[in-house]
C-alpha cells in the first residue's frame, strides 16, 4: 500500500465519527468525546506524503458536525506536525483557538493537550519571529561588514597609491641632491681655479 492509499484509508476511517483510530492492536476502546488516541494519530499523520496529507486536511475540515471539535482538534494536529510538507502553524493555531474558545470544550478530555499545543504554537511563532529578527539584524551586519571591506579596500588602494608618490618623490629628492651635490662641487672647483689664476 503506497502512502497515498495509506492516506485515503485513515481519511475514510476519521470520516466515520470520533471514533478510536485502529492504530493499536488489542487498545481498548476510548469513549466518544475523548477523539481516540490523538497522540498516535500525530504520529501516523507525520508518516503521510504530500499528496495524502492534503488529503487528510479536506477530510478533517469542520462542516458543522457533532464530529468537527475532534476534526478540528486532529487537523491542528496535523498542521502542527514539523518536518511536513502540509504543516502551517497559523492555521493550526487557529483550530486551537477555536476548540479552546468553544464553551462546550470546557470539559473536553483532550482541552489540557490543546491547550499545550496553542502554548507550544505560541512559543514557536516568537521564535520564528525572533529568528527572523536575528536574521536581518545578521543580513545588516553582513552588509556592514561589506561596505568596511570595501572602504578597507579603498583605504588600502590609496594607501598603497600614496606610497608610491612618496616613493616617487623621494627618488626625485634624492636626484636633486645629488644634481645639487655636482653643482657644489662644480663651483667648488671653479672657485678654487679661480684663486690659482691671478
Amino acid at each position: 500500500m503506497n502512502h497515498q492509499q495509506a492516506g485515503t484509508l485513515l481519511a475514510l476511517l476519521l470520516l466515520t465519527a470520533c471514533a478510536p483510530l485502529p492504530f493499536g492492536l488489542g487498545t481498548p476502546p476510548v469513549a466518544r468525546e475523548s477523539c481516540g488516541d490523538v497522540l498516535e494519530f500525530r504520529n501516523a499523520a507525520s508518516q503521510l506524503s504530500a499528496d495524502a496529507g492534503q488529503e487528510m486536511r479536506q477530510a478533517l475540515q469542520p462542516r458543522g458536525g457533532a464530529d468537527d471539535n475532534c476534526n478540528r482538534l486532529r487537523l491542528a494536529l496535523l498542521l502542527s506536525k514539523p518536518g511536513t510538507a502540509f504543516r502551517d502553524d497559523a492555521e493550526a493555531a487557529g483550530l486551537l483557538a477555536d476548540f479552546l474558545a468553544d464553551p462546550a470544550n470546557a470539559q473536553h478530555p483532550q482541552r489540557a493537550l490543546a491547550a499545550l499545543l496553542a502554548d507550544e504554537l505560541a512559543e514557536r511563532r516568537q521564535l520564528l519571529a525572533r529568528q527572523g529578527a536575528l536574521e536581518q539584524s545578521l543580513a545588516r551586519e553582513r552588509q556592514r561588514a561589506k561596505a568596511l571591506t570595501k572602504e578597507l579596500k579603498q583605504l588600502q588602494a590609496t594607501t598603497a597609491s600614496l606610497r608610491k608618490q612618496v616613493k616617487t618623490q623621494q627618488s626625485q629628492l634624492d636626484q636633486l641632491k645629488s644634481i645639487e651635490q655636482d653643482i657644489n662641487a662644480k663651483e667648488r672647483a671653479v672657485d678654487g681655479e679661480g684663486r690659482k689664476d691671478p
